[in-house]
């Protein structure tokens, strides 16, 4: 199992709020995606495809500044069409921001004990938000559902069945729900810490989402997009 990253450095042309960035990053690799007629069709298609972060280093006032550089990471377990993203993002400029350069490595599976979220992920529930207010297990039951079917689009098969869910633990680590704006309207996320079980199906599922994104909304908002952690 391998991903493959793209870590872009780039130039904001206008000033952005945090709760409007993931929405506007999303856009501009949509947009992007639009000079290759390969990735437009692709970008058509309803199908898990990449993940990406928000914007680095962090603003404390909320606000990403005109004028500095940022950096932000796009993931996803096709090679040729990362590769192909790479090329289309080569140069990109836009009204929001410009592409100064770009880096793509390849990450090969190793063995994971935490997974962190780091831009929050987006949890629905018979149309609604997951809250606090809402059953836990029917939270970790629908993030392994997902993963699951994240694993079987990507690597053609599917993962069998499980002794447990991947999940050993899981903490929430805001202490309200943190907004994005999408179309005009406010989606609400969690930021999440998950002990990983050690069994080589839990396994596959961590790094399946650290490839494709946690929960919903992964490649319009960038949403679930996660790291490993130590502790």
């Amino acid at each position: 199992m391998r991903y493959t990253e793209l870590t872009l450095t780039t130039l904001l042309k206008t000033n952005i709020k945090f709760t409007q960035s993931s929405e506007i990053i999303g856009k501009n690799i949509s947009y992007a995606m639009l000079r290759d007629s390969k990735l437009k069709e692709y970008h058509e298609e309803k199908l898990y495809k990449y993940v990406f972060d928000n914007f680095f280093p962090i603003e404390k006032d909320g606000i990403y500044k005109e004028n500095r550089i940022y950096i932000f990471n796009i993931r996803g377990f096709d090679e040729n069409i990362i590769s192909k993203l790479k090329c289309c993002l080569d140069n990109y400029e836009s009204n929001d921001l410009k592409i100064i350069s770009i880096e793509i490595k390849e990450i090969d599976k190793k063995q994971i004990t935490f997974l962190k979220t780091v831009t929050p992920a987006i949890i629905t529930v018979d149309s609604k938000p997951w809250l606090y207010s809402m059953d836990i297990l029917n939270l970790v039951k629908r993030l392994h559902a997902n993963a699951e079917k994240k694993y079987r689009f990507f690597f053609g098969e599917e993962i069998g069945k499980t002794e447990d869910y991947f999940i050993e633990k899981l903490k929430i680590l805001n202490n309200k729900p943190i907004p994005y704006r999408y179309k005009g309207k406010t989606l609400l996320g969690n930021k999440f810490k998950i002990k990983v079980n050690e069994d080589q199906k839990s396994q596959k599922l961590a790094f399946t989402i650290l490839g494709a994104g946690l929960a919903e909304k992964n490649s319009i908002l960038g949403a679930g997009y996660s790291i490993t952690d130590r502790r």
